[in-house]
């Protein structure tokens, strides 16, 4: 599993399988959720109306400049390792690793998408533990990202 999970998700330039052993899992085989979240248009911002009370509908500009509102990105993490001694030092690094970024910021680069995010550390939704899984002690959790401003 070590080659295929190389190089597929990057934040702060480091690789998170190879050095938490952290990876974005799915609820279901098949499933493409996380990368439907990352990919997902976010909300333009509400334009200023005036509403007469004489008038039918409101009134708007001429011309509409839509812009992104900010948006949160739920994305599904795994961490895993051998014994629970390292798994929980790995998922303890890994979690301080996504608090902390660089000054709070993290860069979360998913190069089969082609795209670098700009984001921060929110919430964790959710945390499903699970043991003896092939010999291996592992968690499951829900990350809610910050996206205040989206270049899409």
């Amino acid at each position: 599993m070590t080659d295929i999970m190389n190089g597929l998700l990057y934040i702060n330039g480091r690789d998170v399988w190879s050095d938490f052993g952290a990876w974005l899992t799915e609820e279901k085989e098949g499933d493409t959720k996380n990368y439907s979240a990352l990919q997902k248009p976010p909300a333009t911002k509400s334009h200023v109306a005036v509403s007469f009370r004489e008038q039918d509908g409101e009134k708007l500009p001429k011309r509409l400049v839509q812009k992104w509102e900010p948006r949160d990105i739920a994305l599904k993490f795994a961490v895993a390792a051998a014994d629970r001694e390292s798994f929980i030092a790995r998922r303890d690094a890994f979690v301080s690793f996504l608090k902390d970024g660089s000054d709070g910021w993290l860069d979360m680069r998913v190069p089969e998408l082609g795209r670098t995010y700009r984001i921060y550390y929110k919430d964790c939704s959710d945390y499903e533990h699970l043991e003896d899984i092939g010999g291996m002690v592992a968690a499951r959790f829900t990350v809610v990202f910050r996206e205040p401003n989206p270049e899409f």
